[in-house]
C-alpha cells in the first residue's frame, strides 16, 4: 500500500460521506419544491436519498469494475449495510440513550411500536428469504433468478403501508414534529450565503436544488469507484476475503452519516424518528440491494457473509420481540436494542480469530 493508495481510499471516503450527506439534503429539497406531500417526501425521496450511497457501491462494483472480485465486493456491500444497521446502529443508539438518560429525562426510548414492528417484521421475512436464495443447493439455484423478482413488489408494497397510513394517533403526530425538526436549510445555499450572495437557504430556487443533487451523486458515483478499486487491490494484497473486507467497510463509507444522525436524533431525545430511520432503511437493504445481487451476482455469500446475514436476523429478531412483548405505552427500555447490538462485536471478534489464528 503506497501512500497514495491511501490518499485516494482516504478521498473515496470523503466523497461518500460528504457527498451522501449533500445528496440526501438535496433530495428532500427536491420533494418541497415538487410540492410532493409530507408523506411521500419522508417516506420515498428521503428513504431513496439516504439509501442511494450504500446502493451504489454494489451497483458501481458489479455493473462498472470488471474484475474477478466484483461480485465479491458488490454482495459484500450488500450484505454489510442492514448488518450493520441491524447490529451496531441499534447497539449504538440504546447505548446513547442509556448514557445520556439523566439529560433526556427518561431511561428509555420513545417509539412508535406499531410501525417499527411492522418494519422490522418485513426485514426479517425479507432478508430470511435473501439468505436462503444464498443457501439454495447448486442443482436448485437457478429458481433465484425468479424468485429474486419478489424484492422490488414487496418493497412496493411496504411503501404502499407506509404512505396510507393516517398520522393520527400520538406517536404519528410526534414523529412527525421530529421529521420537519431534523430538516435542514439546503446545503449549497447555505454556503453560497456564507461568501457573500444573495441566497436564502430556507428559500433556495429550484436550480440550485437540482445542481446540488446531480453534484453530490456525481461525487457518490466517483467515490464508489474508487471504493470498490480499493477493496479489491487491498484485498488480493493482504490476502484477505474480498466479500469480508466489502461487507466491513462498505458500510463505515455509507451508513455513517445515516448512523451520525440517528445518534444525534437519540441525544436530543427524537427517538421515534431515530429507530424508524434504521428500521426503513434496514427494509429498503433487504430488497432494492438485496434484488441486484440475486439477479446480477451468483449470490454466493461464503462463511463470513452467512454468519453476518444470521446475525442481522437474530439482532432483528430479538428487536421484534422487544418491541412486541415490552413496548408499554411506546416506552421500550434500551436494552432491547443493545442485546442484538452487541452481536456486532462478537462478529468482529469471530473474524480477527479466523484472520488471525
Amino acid at each position: 500500500m503506497t501512500p497514495l493508495d491511501l490518499g485516494l481510499i482516504a478521498g473515496a471516503f470523503v466523497l461518500i460521506l460528504v457527498g451522501a450527506e449533500v445528496f440526501t439534503n438535496g433530495v428532500e429539497w427536491l420533494g418541497i419544491m415538487l410540492n410532493m406531500t409530507e408523506g411521500a417526501t419522508g417516506s420515498i425521496l428521503a428513504a431513496f436519498g439516504t439509501a442511494t450511497p450504500e446502493t451504489l457501491i454494489p451497483v458501481v462494483a458489479i455493473l462498472f469494475t470488471r474484475s474477478a472480485d466484483a461480485a465479491e465486493i458488490g454482495v459484500g456491500a450488500i450484505l454489510g449495510a442492514p448488518f450493520m444497521l441491524g447490529t451496531l446502529v441499534m447497539l449504538l443508539i440504546g447505548a446513547t440513550a442509556f448514557l445520556l438518560r439523566g439529560r433526556r429525562g427518561r431511561d428509555t426510548l420513545q417509539v412508535d411500536a406499531a410501525h417499527a414492528t411492522r418494519d422490522m417484521g418485513f426485514f426479517l421475512v425479507l432478508y430470511t428469504l435473501a439468505l436462503a436464495l444464498a443457501l439454495l443447493p447448486a442443482g436448485v439455484r437457478s429458481v433465484k433468478g425468479i424468485v429474486g423478482w419478489v424484492f422490488l413488489p414487496a418493497y412496493v408494497l411496504y411503501l404502499f403501508l407506509v404512505l396510507r397510513t393516517p398520522r393520527r394517533s400520538h406517536a404519528d403526530l410526534e414523529e412527525q414534529a421530529e421529521e420537519r425538526a431534523a430538516f435542514s436549510a439546503l446545503t449549497f445555499a447555505t454556503y453560497l450565503r456564507r461568501i457573500g450572495l444573495a441566497v436564502a437557504p430556507a428559500r433556495p430556487p429550484l436550480w440550485l436544488v437540482l445542481a446540488q443533487t446531480l453534484i453530490s451523486f456525481g461525487a457518490i458515483v466517483l467515490g464508489a469507484k474508487f471504493f470498490a478499486s480499493f477493496v479489491e487491490d487491498f484485498s488480493n494484497a493482504m490476502g484477505f476475503n474480498t466479500l469480508l473486507v466489502a461487507l466491513v467497510l462498505a458500510p463505515l463509507a455509507t451508513e455513517l452519516p445515516e448512523a451520525a444522525n440517528s445518534l444525534i436524533w437519540t441525544k436530543d431525545g427524537k427517538d421515534v424518528i431515530a429507530l424508524g430511520n434504521v428500521a426503513g432503511a434496514m427494509v429498503f437493504q433487504s430488497t432494492i440491494p438485496v434484488t441486484i445481487g440475486v439477479l446480477l451476482t451468483p449470490w454466493e455469500i461464503g462463511r463470513f457473509g452467512t454468519v453476518a446475514a444470521v446475525f442481522a436476523l437474530l439482532s432483528g429478531g430479538l428487536i421484534w420481540l422487544q418491541l412486541r412483548l415490552r413496548a408499554r405505552e411506546n416506552a421500550l427500555p434500551v436494552s432491547a436494542l443493545m442485546l442484538g447490538g452487541s452481536l456486532y462485536v462478537v462478529f468482529i471478534g469471530y473474524v480477527l480469530w479466523s484472520v488471525l489464528v
